[in-house]
């Protein structure tokens, strides 16, 4: 834990791990606002209140709440006040539908990197380049516009994208950033609302940077993503040759019959190096690449003479790793595309964009993307879970004022002298009903005992006991803590808990580190620790030897 630049702002770093599993610091990544200072410790008291958005959005406007804590599992929709007036050139939008962008799970965990504003000093950089708020492509409706605005009216039916936060009921956005819908636009609002982030980016990469030709190869890494499909789909209108990877058999096989893509190959190893010379010696004109580590670096390889390198990722580029320039000899280009900062900067661009891909839409020349899963707002946090396996095919949606389904908004309160609930410290509600609490050494008696202790006075709900041993050891009638395991599977289930044994090695660094990731991927992330691991060695100082201190630190020190 260390102080940021800010003198009152406490903030979280990340240790990351070398590959060698040596525990050794390779990176500090960090973490904005996951703590909160002293200041802060009086935090503001919102009621609960179900509303219908499609009804109810006008009178309760409402966004999405990062958490400090930065787990998916506490998002909140709260109350939010609209902007009373407009600068000029800018329009409020009642958002119907979002997409979801495997950025925005980045944003609404804290992950994503920050970004630095070119030119400016450490201590000048803005906050709101934190990059906390999930934003991504929407459609909507016009409600207010600036009167200086000649392009739109209240009522019209827009699409757009923005870096500046869609999960919102209504946002303040430049009328350069959305294109009015056409009525006889042929997909739905859900079908269009995920595509302007994918099938800008390709017209950008592809049309603005590369300016491709009827003649070249194209290959599309991971193409099954909205991104990957709407390349494909852009290719093929274009008269490109596309071949593709993807990483499992299904999503190779959709490839194959959906698009009709006769060379589709392995993204999760390098195998696809091979086989891609084999069908085309002389290399690929164009690689959009999302890949990252060594398969970026083995994909470089099959450039062409004068080729194109895409890259779309962003891991190589925030972890500042090293790229052989040797692989472009051949006078090819390597281009960064980052459609977000490009919204930001050249927003006449994002709008002539816009109005080609409307047409290519209208046309018939590029289709929705398969499958397009819709989610109502009350699920955003099963729909950022599903977009965070990064197993899915397709695009991800949500609805925010279309919906006709019951949200719960967290709406502040007007009474100033409502008695304030002061929590428990050591177990708040966060952690009690929407978090695991683990524990070391959970087979010996203290951890079978503490275990019951909270479920009983304190209402934990989730614990995970954790040893070397296994469950089949742990339910043996001569295991020394029998009774009290079978008290607590008693209690348990009394009080409507649940207990998961899992076996680690708490000395194992790479055990705990998978097994803690493993939890906080699910709705009940680890939220509180109990190092009670020990090996029981009693002696003498007289008859203590450092073989028996080698024995009886590590699960303590260690395992710490």
């Amino acid at each position: 834990m260390i102080n940021s630049r800010y003198s009152t702002d406490t903030c979280q770093v990340v240790l990351r791990l070398n590959d060698t599993n040596q525990n050794q610091v390779q990176h500090l990544t960090w973490h904005y606002e996951m703590l909160q200072n002293n200041n802060e410790k009086k935090k503001s008291k919102y009621e609960q209140i179900s509303i219908i958005p499609k009804r109810d959005a006008v009178q309760n406007s409402f966004c999405i709440c990062v958490p400090q804590s930065r787990f998916l599992s506490d998002l909140t929709w709260n109350e939010e006040d609209r902007e009373k007036e407009l600068l000029s050139d800018m329009v409020e939008v009642r958002v119907h539908c979002v997409g979801i962008n495997f950025r925005d799970v980045f944003k609404s965990r804290g992950l994503y990197s920050y970004t630095y504003t070119f030119a400016q000093s450490t201590e000048n950089q803005p906050k709101v380049n934190q990059d906390t708020e999930p934003d991504s492509g929407f459609v909507g409706t016009i409600v207010h516009a600036c009167p200086t605005t000649t392009n739109f009216q209240v009522g019209d039916h827009v699409v757009g994208c923005t870096g500046n936060g869609t999960y919102h009921s209504h946002i303040i956005i430049n009328s350069q950033l959305i294109i009015r819908i056409p009525s006889d636009f042929p997909l739905t609002d859900e079908q269009l609302c995920g595509l302007p982030c994918p099938i800008l980016t390709v017209i950008y990469s592809l049309k603005y940077r590369v300016h491709l030709q009827s003649d070249q190869t194209v290959l599309i890494h991971a193409a099954t993503g909205a991104a990957g499909q709407m390349c494909i789909q852009y290719c093929q209108y274009i008269g490109a040759r596309v071949i593709a990877t993807a990483g499992t058999e299904e999503k190779r096989r959709f490839l194959r019959e959906y698009y009709g893509i006769e060379h589709v190959f392995n993204s999760r190893d390098a195998s696809f190096v091979n086989d891609i010379r084999q069908i085309l010696p002389q290399g690929v004109d164009v690689i959009v690449n999302s890949l990252s580590g060594n398969l970026l670096k083995e994909s470089i390889k099959l450039l062409a003479y004068h080729g194109h390198f895409i890259e779309w990722g962003k891991r190589d580029i925030y972890h500042d790793n090293n790229l052989s320039m040797f692989q472009l000899r051949s006078d090819c280009s390597f281009h960064v595309i980052d459609f977000i900062s490009l919204a930001d900067h050249v927003s006449p661009l994002i709008r002539r964009m816009l109005e080609e891909a409307i047409d290519l839409f209208v046309q018939r020349k590029i289709r929705a993307v398969e499958p397009t899963v819709t989610y109502e707002p009350s699920q955003v946090i099963e729909a950022l879970l599903r977009c965070n396996s990064g197993q899915v095919m397709g695009k991800t949606v949500f609805r925010i004022t279309s919906s006709d389904q019951p949200l719960t908004i967290h709406k502040k309160q007007s009474n100033s002298l409502l008695k304030v609930v002061i929590d428990n410290t050591m177990f708040p509600s966060e952690v009690c009903n929407q978090g695991t609490i683990l524990i070391s050494g959970g087979f010996g008696g203290l951890g079978l005992t503490i275990s019951r202790w909270m479920i009983e006075q304190r209402g934990v709900k989730h614990i995970a006991l954790m040893s070397r041993r296994t469950l089949i050891q742990l339910e043996q009638p001569s295991n020394p803590q029998y009774d009290e395991w079978l008290r607590l599977k008693r209690i348990t289930k009394e009080y409507n808990a649940h207990v998961d044994v899992v076996q680690a090695d708490v000395t194992n660094f790479q055990q705990v580190h998978d097994l803690i990731e493993e939890f906080n991927k699910t709705f009940c992330p680890i939220r509180g620790i109990i190092h009670s691991a020990v090996v029981a060695e009693d002696r003498t100082l007289n008859n203590l030897t450092q073989e028996h201190l080698s024995l009886v630190l590590p699960p303590k020190v260690r395992g710490a």
